[in-house]
């Protein structure tokens, strides 16, 4: 058991990122009508919570809150409306129980055969995953369309079709296909947030929405849980918790700039280059 608690620390707390840091003010910024949060809207997700995922950090049953979405939905509502007004995010929903998922089973080892899954509490999902769809109608139409993970409509399917469909045309044709596979090592762990937020901001994301964004990433706690027995919390200073919403939306934001000349298609954090050889 210890043995995993050390592999939480190796492999989800990189120490060669810079965190960033919130302003320190709670000062209310003017959000435009177009992202005042309603609650119908709140409502209608409350009411979508899948009650049968494993309890999160804050032990509250997925149950409880969907079953008591009728009174829960409008101050939920005005909490995420201060929320995304004073661009704070509350301490509590920055924390995560991470769970080590097998990527083979058996796993032979602690280092390469598990995945490092993040429960984070249901509520903040829900809010992460209103934000998380403005980002998206911003920058989606700015993403490479070669990125086939994370982006709604799209899946493995279609990136293997079109993968298999050009291969295929090059061979009819007489020519050869040269094939590079890039997977990024700890991808998710090693999202530098100074980056990603320099990032956001070129993509034209409002400076609501960036402060917002600041105070998500900033000083997450998470803590590896094993059965019932977990590990001392530990802050990060980078990364993206894989199985949230907004992970792989940011990630695939962050490394949209690779755009090389050949044949390229992405799914999230997985990269295949094809040389079409004459």
């Amino acid at each position: 058991m210890s043995a995993l608690f050390e592999w939480d620390l190796c492999n989800c707390c990189p120490d060669d990122l810079e965190p960033v840091s919130e302003d320190g003010t709670a000062l209310s910024h003017q959000v435009p009508d177009d992202y005042i949060i309603s609650p119908e809207t709140v409502l209608a997700k409350l009411n979508r919570i899948n009650v049968h995922k494993a309890p999160r950090p804050d032990d509250m049953p997925n149950w409880v809150v969907r079953d008591f979405a009728p009174l829960l939905y409008e101050p939920l509502c005005a909490v995420f409306n201060a929320s995304v007004r004073e661009g704070k995010v509350p301490s509590l929903w920055k924390h995560a129980n991470v769970l080590p998922i097998p990527k083979v089973n058996p796993p032979k080892s602690i280092e390469s055969d598990l995945r490092p899954i993040s429960l984070t509490p249901t509520v903040s999902k829900v809010l992460e995953a209103i934000v998380g769809s403005w980002i998206l109608d911003i920058v989606g139409c700015q993403l490479d369309d070669h990125q086939f993970g994370a982006l709604k409509g799209r899946s493995t399917t279609h990136a293997l079709v079109d993968m298999v469909h050009h291969w295929h045309k090059a061979l009819d044709e007489g020519h050869s296909v040269r094939v590079l596979c890039v997977d990024y090592a700890k991808a998710f762990d090693h999202v530098d947030h100074v980056i990603l937020l320099q990032k956001l901001k070129s993509y034209g994301v409002p400076s609501f929405i960036l402060r917002w964004m600041t105070s998500f990433l900033c000083e997450r706690q998470q803590r590896v849980k094993v059965m019932d027995t977990v590990s001392d919390w530990v802050t990060l200073r980078g990364g993206m918790p894989q199985g949230s919403w907004l992970g792989p939306l940011i990630f695939v934001t962050l490394i949209d700039d690779l755009r090389p000349r050949l044949l390229t298609h992405k799914f999230v954090d997985d990269t295949t280059l094809s040389e079409i050889v004459a």
